[in-house]
């Protein structure tokens, strides 16, 4: 089994094989092959991203409690032109992110350096690194209030044959280079806890202010913690099934981000781009011990482990 985050070296030789020199108009341009994905959406190109070809169905998170799961929230920890998985060791040339979890998280940072590190989540033994592209209405950035990451179990797999994370997985879910909608059960927003899911926000209430909805995969090839694009080594399960090429299923990891916004959306943008260009990423820095007693204890048995106490909007 590969243990071993790829370095920036390796990166951008991979990425290299894939880069076409197109010439327009005199200029030189690099166009990253990405075979139908996006292009980016950033001043650090956004690396080799692509929406699966099977885009898995929206998981209702409400009302909860009929789903084996555990919840961890943590609060905002700090906002960087970093990307430490598409921009491995570039500081500042990512599209601004904002950070949750893991406290010291840079472009040069690796799951050995997280692990023994503070963190902003309530479980004090989550110090993995998540974060999403910064929103904004207008020019104002909108500070989000917290991330509420759900550990749950793919729709239809068997809870005996899920696995816990191995340490050091890296993971991204949504296209920063999205050129529209996106599919829902993937890249989404909503209101409060809402499952009323949309491609694009929508106005929101007082009472359920606007939030983002990523769903990350839930199958594993078993062997690489990354990839040269940072998706092949996992995708999402079909029909309650891995298929053969990610024969591993995982714990499914559902991120919801709460904003106290309910004004006016037609001016929201993202750092990335426009609303659809909605993503996010986890790098896997979990105390082993925790994250695995946690997927025995909860998911494999079937439990509920912790639900969200925020309100749900169900208009």
């Amino acid at each position: 089994m590969s243990t071993q985050h790829r370095r920036p070296s390796a990166i951008r030789l991979a990425i290299l094989v894939a880069v076409v020199v197109v010439v327009v108009g005199g200029a030189l341009t690099l166009a990253i092959n990405q075979g139908g994905g996006g292009s980016g959406g950033g001043p650090a190109g956004a690396g080799l991203v692509a929406t699966p070809a099977v885009a898995p169905e929206p998981l209702r998170l409400s009302p909860q409690g009929r789903h084996p799961q555990f919840v961890v929230e943590c609060d905002p920890s700090h906002v960087a032109n970093d990307d430490p998985i598409l921009s491995p060791g570039a500081p500042g040339l990512s599209h601004l992110h904002e950070f949750f979890g893991a406290t010291t998280t840079n472009a040069m940072s690796t799951p050995d350096d997280l692990v023994d590190g503070d963190t902003t989540c309530e479980n004090r033994h989550d110090t993995a690194a998540y974060w999403v592209p910064a929103l904004y209405d207008g020019d104002t950035r909108v500070a989000p209030d917290e991330l509420i990451a759900y550990y749950r179990i793919g729709r239809g797999i068997d809870p005996a044959e899920v696995r816990t994370w191995p340490f050091g997985l890296v993971m991204l879910a949504g296209d920063p280079g999205a050129e529209g909608p996106q599919p829902t059960g993937i890249a989404a927003w909503t209101c409060g806890a809402s499952d009323h899911l949309t491609p694009e926000p929508r106005q929101c209430s007082s009472r359920a202010p606007l939030a983002m909805r990523l769903t990350f995969p839930d199958c594993w090839d078993g062997d690489n913690l990354d990839s040269v694009d940072h998706r092949r080594h996992v995708t999402y399960s079909i029909d309650g099934a891995c298929p053969d090429t990610h024969p591993v299923p995982i714990v499914q990891l559902i991120l919801a981000v709460r904003y106290s916004f309910f004004d006016d959306p037609a001016n929201l943008r993202l750092a990335s781009g426009a609303t659809t260009t909605v993503h996010g990423d986890v790098m896997n820095a979990w105390s082993d011990d925790e994250l695995r007693n946690l997927t025995e204890l909860c998911l494999a048995r079937g439990e509920i482990c912790g639900i969200s106490s925020n309100r749900t909007d169900l208009s």
